[in-house]
C-alpha cells in the first residue's frame, strides 16, 4: 500500500526494511527487496553501503556523517528527513519504528549489524515485545539471529532457513505456548516464566515450526548452529 507523508509524497509500504545505526552494517538481509527504506541515523551510511536506495531518514542526527545526508538529499530529492530533538525521550530506532507502524506496512524487516553496547541491544531486541509491534508482520535481522515477537492471540511460522536453533524468552509476564517442529514441544501445561531459561536453545526439526502465544508476549530468536547433542 501506499502512504501520503508530508514532504515525501507516497511511500510504498508494501516491504518496509530499517536499518539501524548500530556501529557495525548489517551481516543478515532479508529474502526479497525492499519497496520503502528508513534509515536510522548512522543507518544512512550502512544503507548506502549495501546498495539500498533510502526513503526515509530518522534520528537526531548525532551519528550521521552530514556531508553525505546533504549527498543523499541532492540525489533523491524525495528523500524524507525526520530530524528528532537530542534531548527527545524515545530512542532513534524507537522513533524510525513508530512511524514504519504509521505507513500501515504489509511487512517490515529491522536490519541491525549487532555489536555495540549492551544496553542498546536489549532494548531494541525487547522493543520488538510491545503489543504494537508485536502484532506487526515484523522480523528483525540483527547479526547473525532473526528475531520475531507475537502476543497472544498470535501464531508465529519460523522457517528453518532462519536458524535451526531457537530460544522463546517471555517478556512482561509469564506466557502460555503451543509449539509444534521442535525437539522440545511447549503447551500451555508448561508456561513459560518472564526471563526463565526453559525456552533456550531448542531445535528445529521440521522445515517450520510454529508457535501459537495463548496468553502473554514471547521474542522468538533464531541462529544457525550444530545440531543440539
Amino acid at each position: 500500500m501506499n502512504a501520503d507523508v508530508s514532504g515525501g509524497g507516497q511511500l510504498d509500504a508494501r516491504c518496509v526494511w530499517i536499518v539501524d545505526g548500530g556501529p557495525r552494517a548489517p551481516r543478515r538481509l532479508p529474502p526479497g527487496e525492499p519497496s520503502c527504506v528508513i534509515a536510522v541515523d548512522r543507518g544512512l551510511a550502512h544503507t548506502l553501503q549495501l546498495g539500498l536506495r533510502p526513503h526515509v531518514v530518522v534520528g537526531d542526527f548525532d551519528s550521521v556523517d552530514a556531508a553525505m545526508l546533504e549527498r543523499t538529499r541532492d540525489q533523491w530529492p524525495d528523500l524524507v528527513v525526520q530530524r528528532h530533538d537530542r534531548h527527545k525521550a524515545h530512542s532513534d530506532l524507537d522513533l524510525a519504528l513508530s512511524f514504519a507502524w504509521g505507513l500501515d506496512p504489509a511487512e517490515i524487516a529491522l536490519l541491525g549489524g549487532g555489536g555495540g553496547r549492551l544496553d542498546h541491544m536489549m532494548i531494541s531486541v525487547t522493543m520488538l515485545a510491545r503489543p504494537y509491534y508485536a502484532a506487526l508482520p515484523l522480523a528483525a535481522y540483527i547479526g547473525a539471529s532473526v528475531v520475531r515477537a507475537a502476543t497472544a492471540g498470535f501464531r508465529l511460522q519460523l522457517p528453518i532457513d532462519d536458524g535451526n536453533l531457537l530460544t522463546l524468552l517471555a517478556v512482561g509476564g509469564t506466557a502460555s505456548l503451543h509449539t509444534s517442529g521442535l525437539r522440545w514441544n511447549l503447551t500451555g501445561a508448561t508456561p513459560l516464566a518472564s526471563g526463565a531459561s526453559l525456552g533456550l536453545s531448542n531445535e528445529l526439526t521440521e522445515p517450520e515450526a510454529h508457535v501459537r502465544v495463548q496468553a502473554g508476549t514471547v521474542l522468538a530468536i533464531q541462529t544457525h548452529g550444530k545440531p543440539l547433542p
